[in-house]
Order: C-alpha cells, then structure tokens, then sequence
C-alpha cells in the first residue's frame, strides 16, 4: 500500500535537505502556493507519481526502461520572470 502524500512529501523533503541547503521561507512559500493552485501542486510533487508508478501503471512496469527527464512549460524555453515580477 502506497503512504499518504503528506509523508511522501516529509520524506522527500527530509531527502532533499541532505543533499543540498533548504531555504526554508522559499519551501513555505512553495507549499502555500501549491495550496493555491492544481497545476502548481501536480508540478510540485513529480517525486510522488515516480512513487507510484509502478502501482498505478502495473501493466508497463516491466517495459523496456528509458532514463527521460523534461519540464516541457512555455517558460522553460527562453521566458522568465524579472526580480519585479514581470514576464521577460
């Protein structure tokens, strides 16, 4: 049985402080805003759906496996927000 997506996120989170330094206020402000916002939340928690993956998605856990990685926004590809704000 999968863990509730509070701990997942807890362990995570725990992960990650070890293997670089937090900023604490910008973590708050991440959970808030995935409070906020579905997309923001589904793009926050990309750790989970590797969890479970292999419970959801049974019949392809034993596919062929490729290393793939992308983060395919509109912002991601020459846009970006200036330290106003604003879209650049």
């Amino acid at each position: 049985m999968l863990m509730k997506i509070h701990r997942a996120t807890r362990l995570y989170e725990a992960w990650l402080a070890k293997q670089i330094q937090l900023v604490l206020s910008d973590l708050a402000l991440k959970h808030k805003r995935m409070k906020r916002d579905a997309f923001l939340y589904f793009r926050s928690t990309v750790y989970r759906w590797v969890q479970v993956w292999p419970e959801v998605c049974r019949d392809v856990v034993t596919a062929s496996l490729l290393l793939a990685i992308g983060d395919a926004h509109v912002e991601n590809f020459g846009t970006w927000r200036d330290s106003e704000d604003r879209l650049v």
